[in-house]
């Protein structure tokens, strides 16, 4: 069907298609009118608690936001949240929707979750972009009404959510006390095996350790101490066998004597008196420097002697030790496991104890995290009927009805309305066109405009 055959159809069905237009646009201004208006009330809440939890200083990240803001934009549509702002508003009292429950549902069913659903449909949330702002709107046939209820919605989701919060801390918190009750009771019964297998077998238990055990490591210490020391202290014992100060001082005095009695041989001679003198003088210094010299000698050898002992002491009691240890080695090996048990027991104990500190803490916190941003806004307008688009829908539905009309309607009763119905009809090439002279020219011209390239192709002009 070419453009020309549907104008032809559209302007002669053209009381069908303007009917439809009217009546559509009838019905939609009807429906407008009859249903009430709508009066849209937004109440805004700024969420705050996205800052690191006053607690426990944890912060959600960014999987755990998106999961907390889908949930929150749920939560304030939920019979719970809708249900407390019902009673606020007291609107299960209200004879009207009592009456109005009644000659819908006959009376059946939960009138407080009826009155819930109703509003639940009207109620919209949403996040305002690229903000951590929560807006709840509420559409009411009266603008107070919507006011009311919106606030009342806002109030709700504020103390349910921290209700929420604490009530889940407060339980949890309950289940960790009782953890902690059971794990402080397996210490106290992991701490009396362990005292009592101590004072069975006589074993002593100090800060460091096992008293036998720590014993050993300090004999071991000081043993590996005293075998470091032993090279130092034999030196020390043969320097100061040499390097004794009177038997350096006997030296420096034979030392100078000899020079004197190297002199007085030559000034003197031998037979002098006083070279005489000087060599008896010198025999009494060697031998009191031999002397020294034994002396300092028997000093040391004492020393390396007392070190050597002091070793051997040591070496025997370190193995008398470390016997007595490898002879406890069953029980020691029995306590270190009962004191394993009581370090792990103990560490249960104050894991518990603390995450149940912490969430009392946060079951006591009286801030919800949610800021109200002033009282709820009212638009002076209302949000149903908008004249515009009710118009507009009309007309266009209208429209649409009527071109389906028209065109079943002529395929119903098809017409003749021209030279392409006549040759689709026939089956055969038309071969001339006789002008209308007494159409208006506007229209002989719109005819030749959208046949032009129809009537080149079919080869044949209008005849005059």
């Amino acid at each position: 069907m070419s453009l020309i055959q549907l104008l032809r159809i559209l302007f002669a069905r053209r009381l069908i298609l303007l009917g439809c237009t009217l009546l559509s646009l009838v019905v939609a201004v009807s429906v407008g009118l009859i249903l009430p208006a709508r009066y849209p009330a937004t109440a805004r809440i700024m969420m705050d608690n996205f800052k690191p939890d006053p607690v426990t200083g944890q912060m959600m990240n960014m999987a755990g936001l998106r999961t907390f803001t889908r949930t929150q934009l749920e939560l304030i549509k939920d019979y719970r949240i809708i249900g407390e702002a019902v009673d606020r508003l007291g609107m299960a009292n209200n004879p009207q929707l009592l009456a109005s429950w009644q000659s819908e549902t006959g009376g059946a069913g939960d009138f407080r979750r009826w009155v819930s659903d109703r509003i639940s449909q009207s109620v919209q949330v949403s996040m305002v972009e690229n903000s951590n702002i929560l807006a709840i709107t509420y559409e009411a046939p009266n603008p107070e009404t919507a006011r009311r209820t919106v606030n009342a919605l806002r109030d709700a989701y504020i103390d349910n959510s921290l209700r929420l919060r604490t009530e889940g801390a407060g339980r949890t918190a309950e289940w960790y006390r009782e953890q902690a009750g059971r794990a402080l009771q397996m210490l106290e019964a992991a701490e009396a095996t362990k005292t009592k297998f101590e004072q069975d077998n006589g074993i002593v238990m100090t800060a460091s350790g096992e008293a036998e055990t720590v014993k050993l490591a300090s004999l071991q210490a000081a043993l590996t101490a005293a075998r470091s020391n032993q090279s130092v202290q034999q030196f020390e014992a043969v320097r100061q066998s040499t390097t004794s100060t009177v038997v350096e001082q006997l030296k420096m005095q034979l030392a100078s004597l000899n020079d004197g009695i190297e002199q007085a041989s030559e000034r003197l001679g031998t037979q002098h008196p006083t070279y005489v003198a000087m060599l008896s003088r010198r025999t009494q210094l060697e031998r009191q420097l031999g002397r020294e010299q034994a002396a300092a000698r028997q000093v040391g050898a004492q020393q390396l002697g007392a070190s050597r002992s002091g070793i051997a002491a040591l070496e025997g009691e370190y193995e008398a030790q470390r016997a007595k240890v490898f002879g406890m080695k069953d029980k020691l090996d029995k306590l270190n496991q009962l004191v394993s048990e009581v370090a792990l027991r103990r560490q249960q104990y104050e894991q518990a104890a603390k995450r149940t500190s912490e969430l009392q803490l946060e079951s006591n916190v009286a801030d919800s995290g949610l800021i109200v941003l002033g009282d709820a806004t009212v638009a002076t307008t209302p949000s149903f009927p908008n004249w515009p688009m009710i118009f507009g829908l009309g007309m266009g539905a209208g429209l649409a009805l009527g071109l389906a009309l028209s065109m079943l309607v002529e395929l119903l009763n098809r017409r003749v309305r021209g030279a392409e119905d006549l040759r689709f009809a026939a089956k055969v090439p038309v071969f001339a066109v006789i002008a209308d002279r007494r159409r208006p020219e506007w229209q002989q011209t719109l005819k030749r405009l959208l046949t032009r390239g129809r009537d080149a192709a079919s080869g044949f002009q209008p005849a005059q």
